[in-house]
């Protein structure tokens, strides 16, 4: 049995943005989630409806308006009241669904941002493109006219139920379409009044025809745009934590057995595990920290016998969250190409249909479930780090990972108290909102999804989990410039206790970073060698010290050619692109993590994760069982 990985499905959409063009056009069927991304950053990318998608779209307008008009058809939400007063009757048709724009327009506080207001606008677009909604042409027209004239409308952040679609936020869309002298937007980063934006940019206000205001607001689509925009980076934020716990491993000479296809694709082939495993197995392909021969072939030590769990366990931990995201894309993207408003025309078969497709749980809960998978990564990284930092866990590297006098300097012990801090907050976030619903509008919404919430909630937990990633790798690169350090200062520890014999009963209690970065353990070393000989290897011993450690901290060590392919990229990518130093004291630390942070959320790490992950296969074949 094959399947797609999460690592190339991953890959795909950043291809997928990264070759658009400047030009997207909309059938309402291959919307992609790189492309929802990439028009609600980029209101240069011109989008335009596809001549087959008019083509739909009119013929679908015309039989509405034969049914309501020729026929005289009763049709919710044409000549009924809307919802639990859909027992009232109107042949006011344009009033009618004026009079929905102006009750669904009940907002306050503050708004969504214009990329979130743009991705929506966007998938709406494309979903009125599939013709079923009874909308004309011109009026899709007219809201890609707003897009691609970077007018975006001003929508209140909160006041929906997602459960006849997200109302209220796309009822102030609609509103500027149709030019209420109220409506706000944003035009080219100006905040101003829809109707003079509309006048600058040549832009006639429309005049809504049967059912297209419903057409317009009917469906669970800010939803669906946020929730693409969040996916496109959290798949990212998976694939870096992975590169975290990576780099983490062989900064603690950890061992990749944990990794080996026995236990997963054979032992319990659940499609995350494998992957994670197989992935963590690439990553640490040929490293020289890490420890890749299995423990039965090596001598025992005495030594913890085998990795903690938060290395160890990191296939079966994140495996899931791996399957989650995939799942949710998969989801989404359906959302985004369907038909999410009621009811819907076919006049192709001469069906109108009621129903309650705007009823978004699928997304609530794919949502819910990402955020569940986003803590699961931020857990894994909260446990990788408490490790990392604390000297009685990382085999012999300095407390808090202070490269200088750890009596005076405390290294990353602030960024480890903010980590406890993230975590907290990305544990309550995890909480999930679908199954947190009220009764709404006269109990005719008895049951509602709260989508948008739990994509906004979503959104707010990716964030978190980015700064987690920024502050491992932070920490991590300096842990394995440290293990660099550490292994090199204990050889030379080795070769001048060789010399000198006397010595090497005190280095029991006495350790390679005491010796590198406090001079009075140089001498009370010292001490323990005989006299004629104590100043020349208080001499060689400082010398062999301070030349390590200079050369750390001038960016002249040779610590990346001892990783594996993989993890050195990112480690380049830290220490020579973002310009991040080897910490010795010398600096305030939270410039560093904000650059990181910057570059993962500016999405500067996209090539950098192309070229890590683009060995990965594909797909993976697991055993089916025998039953």
């Amino acid at each position: 049995m094959k399947t797609v990985t999460h690592s190339s499905l991953s890959l795909s959409l950043l291809k997928r943005k990264a070759n658009i063009g400047k030009r997207i056009y909309l059938s309402g069927s291959d919307l992609s989630i790189a492309d929802v991304l990439a028009v609600s950053e980029d209101p240069t990318i011109n989008v335009t409806i596809q001549e087959s998608a008019w083509n739909d779209m009119d013929e679908n307008a015309a039989y509405v308006r034969h049914k309501i008009i020729s026929e005289g058809l009763i049709v919710y939400g044409i000549n009924t009241g809307f919802g639990g007063s859909a027992d009232t009757r109107s042949s006011k048709l344009e009033e009618m669904q004026i009079s929905l724009l102006r009750h669904t327009c009940a907002g306050m506080g503050r708004s969504h941002s214009v990329q979130s207001v743009r991705a929506a606008m966007l998938v709406r677009a494309n979903c009125l493109c599939r013709g079923y909604s009874g909308i004309r042409p011109e009026v899709v027209n007219t809201l890609l006219q707003l897009l691609n004239n970077d007018i975006t409308p001003v929508v209140p952040l909160r006041g929906t139920v997602s459960a006849s679609g997200d109302l209220m936020p796309l009822a102030y869309i609609a509103a500027v379409l149709i030019g209420r002298e109220e409506s706000r937007v944003v035009y080219r980063g100006v905040e101003m009044p829809c109707r003079k934006a509309l006048e600058d940019a040549l832009i006639e206000p429309v005049i809504l025809g049967p059912k297209e205001g419903l057409a317009l607001i009917n469906a669970s689509t800010m939803a669906a745009g946020v929730a693409s925009r969040l996916l496109y980076d959290a798949n990212i934020a998976v694939l870096l934590t992975q590169v975290c716990n990576a780099l983490s491993i062989e900064a603690l000479q950890g061992t990749t057995e944990s990794f080996h296809p026995l236990l997963h694709n054979i032992g319990m082939p659940h499609i995350g595990q494998c992957e994670v495993a197989e992935n963590m197995l690439n990553l640490l392909k040929d490293s020289r920290l890490a420890t890749t021969t299995i423990a039965m072939h090596l001598s025992d030590t005495g030594s913890l016998k085998q990795d903690r769990y938060s290395l160890r366990g990191t296939p079966q931990f994140i495996g899931p969250a791996v399957e989650t995201l995939k799942e949710a894309c998969r989801r989404v993207t359906i959302d985004i190409n369907s038909v999410a408003d009621n009811p819907i025309f076919d006049h192709r078969t001469n069906h109108i249909i009621q129903g309650a497709n705007f009823l978004s749980e699928t997304l609530s809960v794919s949502m819910d479930q990402t955020r569940q998978a986003l803590q699961l990564c931020g857990k894994l990284l909260f446990a990788t780090f408490t490790e990392v930092i604390n000297h009685r866990l990382n085999n012999g590297l300095p407390p808090n990972l202070s490269a200088s006098n750890f009596n005076l300097d405390f290294g990353f012990k602030g960024a480890d108290i903010a980590m406890a801090s993230y975590m907290s907050e990305l544990d309550h976030l995890t909480n999930p909102i679908s199954n947190h619903i009220l009764s709404a509008e006269l109990h005719n919404q008895s049951i509602n999804s709260m989508a948008l919430v739990s994509a906004r909630l979503t959104r707010e937990a990716l964030e978190i989990l980015q700064m987690m990633i920024a502050n491992l790798l932070c920490l991590s690169a300096q842990a394995v410039d440290l293990r660099h350090l550490a292994n090199r200062a204990n050889s030379r520890l080795l070769e001048l206790t060789e010399r000198y014999p006397e010595a090497r009963r005190e280095l029991r209690i006495i350790t390679w970073y005491q010796l590198a970065f406090q001079a009075e353990a140089v001498a009370k070393l010292s001490e323990r060698v005989p006299e004629n000989h104590r100043k020349m290897f208080s001499i060689e011993m400082t010398s062999a010290m301070e030349t390590l450690v200079i050369e750390l901290k001038e960016g002249r060590a040779d610590t990346k050619d001892n990783l594996s392919d993989g993890t050195r990229k990112m480690y380049e990518f830290i220490r020579e692109d973002l310009e991040i130093p080897f910490y010795w004291g010398q600096s305030y630390i939270d410039t560093w993590l904000q650059k990181i942070l910057t570059a993962i959320q500016g999405r500067q790490v996209e090539g950098i994760m192309e070229n890590i992950f683009q060995s990965q296969k594909s797909s993976i074949d697991l055993e089916e069982p025998d039953h």
